[in-house]
């Protein structure tokens, strides 16, 4: 999965509640994006959502940072683009085959995700960690971004995306425009994650949000994130009809006849994920 020679740069395991853990783990640089760490998240998202035993995922970072955005140093024996034209291209395809491809298969797994965003998100890592479902941040964490005070770039990896949906227009040109950090508290605040919590009660809150999905009806969540995304680009009357579409489908599984079982049984229901 990675290089010939190299340590993994990103760790994966899932437990026996289906609870599958995907850890950018290169600490020293904060978790930047590397070529190599795009490829190995690539391959753990393909494959997990061929994984059938999985009913949720948790995207984390090692150390300190969540993910300090793309990996900027100079890679030893690589060719710099030494062209506006050969510059392009390089960016062209480093977003389509690298960091747009892992937002999309994170953003279209067959089950919930969830950001445990334990340092910073910063450029990338901002865009990466709103592209899971429900974004919970430690106290500590700062989510900044770069691109264009920095690098003159546009937010990517979805972040132009999340950022005016969360905290509108106005909000989100500014922190485009002038890079200023954010704490998890405004970030909350904002709509822009879920929750904030204290740092040292982080592992607890997602783990507890984690095992509260997987015991969830994990065929609907991925549904409900279609549909809310739908409506932000649709009409009502285009939404009712996507609503009709989707609501056959999730009332011909086990986990809906369940769910009218232990309502008529005044019980709490025991989903399967089928």
């Amino acid at each position: 999965m990675s290089d010939a020679g190299k340590e993994p740069q990103t760790l994966f395991s899932v437990d026996d509640a289906g609870i599958a853990t995907l850890t950018l783990n290169n600490p020293k640089t904060l978790n930047a994006l590397s070529p190599q760490m795009l490829e190995e998240l690539n391959a753990h998202l393909n494959d997990a959502a061929l994984n059938p035993d999985i009913r949720v995922l948790i995207l984390t970072g090692a150390g300190r940072g969540f993910c300090s955005g793309a990996d900027l140093s100079p890679k030893p024996g690589a060719r710099t683009p030494a062209t506006p034209a050969e510059r392009g291209e390089f960016t062209r395809q480093n977003m389509h085959n690298g960091f747009n491809l892992v937002a999309k298969r994170l953003m279209n797994l067959p089950f919930p995700t969830i950001a445990r965003v334990n340092g910073v998100a910063a450029g990338a890592g901002y865009g990466l960690a709103l592209a899971a479902d429900l974004t919970i941040a430690a106290d500590s964490a700062k989510f900044i971004l770069v691109f264009t005070n920095q690098l003159g770039l546009v937010p990517d990896v979805g972040a132009s995306w999340h950022a005016p949906r969360a905290m509108g227009r106005a909000k989100a040109m500014a922190a485009a425009f002038f890079g200023d950090k954010m704490s998890a508290q405004d970030a909350e605040k904002e709509g822009l994650i879920w929750k904030c919590v204290a740092d040292d009660a982080l592992d607890t809150e997602v783990s507890a949000v984690a095992t509260r999905l997987a015991n969830g009806p994990t065929k609907a969540y991925p549904e409900v994130r279609r549909l809310f995304d739908a409506a932000s680009t649709q009409d009502i009357h285009a939404q009712l009809d996507m609503e009709a579409e989707v609501q056959p489908k999730l009332a011909a599984t086990e986990d809906y006849v369940e769910g009218i079982r232990a309502f008529l049984e005044k019980r709490k229901p025991e989903f399967k994920g089928r």
